[in-house]
């Protein structure tokens, strides 16, 4: 899931233990591809943008969708390959705050947090135009993203501990800069090998925020839920899983750039 220059060399650092972060497969996965079938069932064809190894498009391409994922790192897009046993995953290797492929979707997809990957309130802007380009007639986006409150409460580092192997241990520490809506987490991998770090920084986008943006991008929010199985957003939601899709007026490219929205 990496998007620019930044983000392919993180990208590159984690690609060896992507896969134990975010396996691919499992319930979470089978819901997914179930949301996605309600919205365009197969055989649609589907663009991937931040598609790292696999972990996403490999059981959608295997579902039946006709898949192109598109990444920053070449170390991911291997792994990719890899993962696709039958190579029916197309990929490119790019920077998606721009359009990269040319073809247009019946359902374009940012999974995880990748959106957010990005470091500026223009970037996210314009990589939401190109998804809006790459859209095909009646296509529909979905953006999956966590809730910013989940790090905007922070008022203090914070670290957190995740078990990839036996003999294998991620330590993430999280700073948060709430002015700028910024987080830094450093990845600390731990092994038999010795230790490496992989920061990470992510700029996170209030609903307000994100809805006025998508507009400015010439798209149009036509649901919101807290998870794949449409669940409802609350208080205390910690993911956003949103569907858009092309605005009849398209951008709105006289209205001025979008302020950040308060909250908390």
């Amino acid at each position: 899931m990496t998007t620019n220059g930044n983000s392919s060399a993180y990208g590159d650092a984690l690609a060896d233990v992507y896969d134990q972060l975010y396996p691919a497969a499992g319930p979470a996965i089978d819901t997914m591809v179930a949301f996605l079938e309600g919205l365009r069932p197969t055989p649609a064809t589907l663009l991937e943008l931040g598609v790292g190894t696999g972990r996403l498009a490999v059981p959608l391409a295997r579902h039946g969708y006709r898949v192109h994922g598109v990444d920053a790192s070449a170390a991911m897009l291997e792994k990719l390959a890899e993962n696709d046993t039958t190579g029916t995953v197309t990929s490119t290797r790019g920077d998606f705050t721009h359009r990269v492929v040319d073809d247009r979707f019946d359902i374009v997809l940012i999974a995880l947090n990748t959106l957010f990957m990005l470091p500026t309130q223009e970037q996210q802007i314009s990589c939401l135009r190109g998804v809006r380009d790459s859209l095909a007639d009646g296509g529909v986006a979905v953006v999956e993203t966590y809730d910013p409150m989940v790090y905007h409460q922070l008022t203090g580092p914070t670290s957190r501990f995740n078990h990839l192997a036996p003999d294998a241990l991620l330590v993430d520490t999280v700073q948060v800069n709430r002015s700028l809506q910024s987080v830094l987490v450093v990845h600390t991998i731990l092994t038999p090998g010795g230790l490496r770090k992989v920061p990470e920084v992510s700029r996170y986008a209030w609903p307000a925020e994100f809805d006025l943006m998508a507009r400015l991008a010439g798209l149009r929010v036509t649901g919101r839920w807290s998870d794949w199985e449409r669940g409802e957003v609350t208080d205390h939601t910690d993911r956003h899983v949103v569907t858009l899709e092309a605005a009849a007026d398209g951008p709105a490219a006289d209205e001025p750039a979008a302020a950040p929205a308060a909250r908390g």
